[in-house]
């Protein structure tokens, strides 16, 4: 058997570029709409961490903040959304689903989220990290 080597995210993107290509072009030939073109299912995310937060926005053209949702745990942080898109000759509806691994802990209580101009927003507070304590032991 030959040896077997994973895909990281650097090959997994190129497999991505490759198929929006195809597509484009068979909708082309086609004299279609593309469908990459009209939906971007694939929001990019940036992370910013500083001494007391995690900072997250992610671009979302054409999305609406009720088209969205976010889910947070201590460990990763998980975003939702689906639109509905008009075009010549139909309707095409469309959903993703991206799981971020976080950095550090945060405290899913204390999240913030807003949407502007098609970038949502996400504000992360750390886990407050508590210093090991001695605890005295009494003799009975």
């Amino acid at each position: 058997m030959p040896n077997l080597t994973s895909w990281g995210s650097r090959e997994l993107d190129r497999l991505k570029t490759d198929m929006d290509r195809l597509f484009n072009s068979l909708c082309h030939d086609y004299g279609i709409p593309s469908v990459c073109g009209i939906i971007d299912c694939t929001p990019q995310t940036n992370m910013h961490e500083d001494g007391e937060s995690l900072e997250v926005s992610t671009t979302m053209p054409g999305f609406h903040a009720e088209d969205l949702e976010v889910k947070v745990t201590e460990t990763s942080m998980t975003i939702a959304g689906k639109k509905n898109v008009t075009f010549e000759g139909g309707l095409q509806s469309s959903h993703f689903k991206k799981t971020v691994p976080l950095p550090c802990r945060v405290d899913p209580d204390n999240v913030t989220a807003t949407f502007k101009d098609g970038v949502l927003k996400i504000v992360l507070h750390k886990c407050v990290i508590k210093p090991q304590k001695i605890i005295s032991i009494t003799a009975e």
